[in-house]
């Protein structure tokens, strides 16, 4: 006979992470009537109970300072996986009266720093896209060359502080760099329940530098020794604003020629979903909308690509012929990436042309997918704007 077990206040839950239909879950575990745990057994719905012997083991509890709920791996020992719990239980109860815990960490109880970087990776690589998790991977990797201490429980804040200094001095990071992969770092901690170590003034800093845009007297010099293919490719990015990637998962599903319209959407036969999983719809001019005209083929099927290499796969090598255009073009190709053709579609629409005014922030915001407003205010350039130079002229006579 099994029963479950009845979550009493400040309850720490045991689970277990197991694939259902192809996606990963968290079920309660089994316990017997003497209270033990029955190893691999889980709930599935309505009391069903079936063996998974895969998949590592889960606490999550209620975090007293913020009111979330948090998770932490517990291993695969479903043993050592229901000590944890009742002894974070027992801890737990034990603030919720007041009583100071005073942390003694044994040596045959600590975690290895190399077995939890495994794990919270194999996480991120079922949750999240894989330039998140190569991001993650890096600094983490990064983070174990610099330290080489082997227990979690040991990481102190002064093993941070050598992290950034190894990343500047080492690595030759830069400061954007050093603070990314430093968060990357920090949240990894807070993933293995690891308490805050830094300081205010601890995190690295950097100068967020002013956005870059083409000049379009650069792209008509860009234009002119492109193929049609990468004209046309350049000038979609231009007018949509679409992300790198975004526009290499484009198929002409998401193009509504009639409408004028380019959708983002979620295309599960690449694995590839929109930044923030956010669908979104964005306008395209007559000009552009006339290009892809040129540029469909005929009788054409709507899930292919609209930019494709010859054997119809993405165009994984956007960049590379950007600054190969560029130096045909008898330009610096380090001023040339991708992304700034959306910057510039950013801020041409936020300017206006002087004739008409520019979008307004939360349109501009919408059409690029940013989740907050200060992520599209960067694109802004007042000082550059039209209306903003005939001002100063009208003032000093120029």
């Amino acid at each position: 006979m099994t029963t479950r077990s009845v979550a009493p206040s400040h309850a720490v839950n045991l689970t277990k992470r197991i694939k259902v239909d192809g996606t990963d879950r968290y079920l309660p575990v089994v316990f017997s009537s003497n209270g033990r745990i029955k190893p691999d057994y889980v709930y599935i719905a309505d009391g069903k109970q079936e063996r998974h012997p895969s998949g590592n083991y889960y606490v999550d509890w209620t975090d007293r300072d913020t009111g979330k709920r948090r998770r932490k791996s517990v291993g695969t020992d479903p043993v050592q996986a229901h000590a944890t719990q009742l002894k974070m239980q027992a801890e737990l109860s034990a603030v919720a009266q007041g009583v100071v815990i005073v942390p003694v960490v044994e040596e045959g109880t600590k975690r290895s720093i190399d077995a939890a970087i495994e794990n919270f990776l194999e996480e991120v690589g079922l949750t999240k896209q894989p330039a998140t998790l190569r991001t993650y991977r890096v600094a983490l990797d990064y983070f174990r060359e610099s330290c080489s201490k082997r227990y979690i429980e040991d990481i102190v804040r002064m093993d941070l502080l050598q992290f950034s200094a190894f990343l500047k001095k080492q690595k030759a990071q830069s400061p954007r760099s050093v603070h990314n992969k430093f968060a990357s770092l920090l949240t990894f901690l807070t993933a293995n329940g690891v308490p805050k170590l830094v300081l205010r003034n601890d995190r690295p800093r950097f100068v967020k530098e002013q956005v870059e845009i083409y000049e379009l007297g650069e792209l008509e010099q860009l234009y002119a020794v492109c193929t049609p293919y990468h004209r046309t490719l350049y000038q979609f990015l231009l007018m949509s604003g679409l992300r790198e990637r975004e526009a290499m998962y484009c198929t002409w599903d998401d193009v509504n020629l009639q409408a004028s319209t380019v959708n983002m959407r979620w295309k599960p036969q690449y694995d590839f979903a929109p930044k923030a999983y956010r669908e979104r719809e964005i306008p395209i001019p007559t000009k552009l909308v006339t290009l892809l005209q040129a540029h469909k083929p005929k009788d054409v099927k709507g899930h292919v690509l609209v930019f494709h290499t010859a054997s119809g796969k993405p165009d994984t090598h956007m960049l590379r012929a950007l600054k190969r255009n560029a130096a045909s073009a008898k330009m610096d190709p380090a001023r040339f990436w991708v992304h700034k053709f959306r910057a510039t579609f950013a801020t041409m629409h936020l300017q206006g042309n002087g004739t008409s005014p520019g979008a307004d922030l939360r349109t501009v915001q919408a059409w690029l997918g940013h989740t907050n407003l200060e992520s599209t205010i960067r694109y802004l350039k007042p000082a550059r704007a039209q209306t903003v130079l005939d001002k100063v002229n009208a003032t000093f006579g120029g």
